[in-house]
């Protein structure tokens, strides 16, 4: 069983507006609507390809409810705490003329501290059947950045490897409690090394750091240029070919869905990141947020294309 944690989870609404400027009105043609945050994205991209998958978190109001439902449809368990307040909704508009998005992100509900004691009792205790276990995603509020440390320190003494997704201070705090895997997009990890990385040797030698700190599995996400895999005892440059993409929001979430599902199946990390990178080009070939094809994954691996750095 994968374990997915989405601590703020939303309803995602995706506006379709060619040549979107500010301060105008518009009549949407073409919306498309799903239960979405990282949390969810990865739990459903797993579920898709075959893994069992429990989903936990925080969820409000009617949102909520209709959040979770969808979820159950596909098949994923869901633990949440319900809680004041309604889970919030991502407003996405993207403008396919100028290849551009817009985001409007609502902040969600409140949560307590009644709420995280309560939801750590469920995460103690999914544990005890968890093969792998995700958090993914910003921390909503009222939530101190050092949560998902002490998520990770919670699953330490059941010897789960936890995969670490997120940005800013709640990456930085969570690296302190040493996960299996993190794997922030490029920007993040320039958030956290303090300066703008582009090159592949700052890169890696920003990631090598990262392995010399206790981090088993450094990946950084860079879309259409690959991604770079860094263990203590080597380091891999992973490209994949071009493809038609139609929305690639979701796609790292995809990526963790597909790692979390390599270490579940007890691959090594290369084998790992092939399906992790299938995931993602799935993904990007869906209007949908965290959406991708069993059959397209099985036949992207096959041309994911892996370069040993050292």
């Amino acid at each position: 069983m994968i374990t997915s944690v989405a601590l703020n989870p939303a309803l995602d609404k995706i506006y379709f507006v060619d040549n979107f400027e500010p301060g105008k009105m518009y009549r949407v043609r073409e919306m498309v609507k799903s239960a979405g945050g990282k949390g969810v994205n990865v739990a459903r991209v797993a579920c898709m390809i075959g893994e069992n998958v429990r989903l936990i978190g925080f969820k409000g109001g009617e949102a909520g409810n209709w959040l979770e439902s969808q979820l159950k449809k596909l098949g994923v368990c869901t633990r949440f705490v319900e809680v004041c307040g309604e889970t919030r909704t991502n407003n996405n508009i993207i403008d396919r003329v100028r290849d551009n998005e817009t985001e409007v992100l609502e902040p969600g509900p409140f949560i307590s501290g009644e709420d995280m004691e309560r939801f750590i009792a469920v995460y103690k205790e999914v544990l005890a059947d968890s093969k792998v276990v995700v958090l993914s995603g910003g921390l909503p509020q009222g939530v101190p950045a050092n949560y998902y440390k002490t998520l990770i320190e919670a699953a330490k003494p059941f010897n789960i490897p936890v995969i670490l997704d997120t940005g800013g201070e709640a990456l930085k705090e969570g690296i302190k409690a040493k996960p299996h895997v993190i794997k922030p997009n490029l920007r993040e990890l320039s958030s956290l090394a303090q300066k703008e990385l582009s090159d592949v040797e700052e890169i890696v030698e920003v990631l090598r750091e990262i392995n010399a700190g206790g981090i088993d599995i450094a990946i950084v996400s860079m879309g259409e240029k690959g991604a770079i895999l860094s263990t203590k005892d080597s380091c891999i440059r992973v490209k994949v070919p071009p493809i038609d993409t139609v929305n690639t929001i979701g796609s790292g979430d995809a990526m963790v869905a597909g790692f979390a599902a390599g270490l579940a199946r007890k691959k090594p990390p290369e084998e790992c990141i092939r399906l992790a990178s299938a995931c993602g080009m799935s993904n990007a070939r869906f209007l949908e947020i965290g959406v991708v094809d069993k059959n397209e994954v099985e036949a992207q691996k096959g041309s994911v294309m892996i370069e040993k750095i050292f």
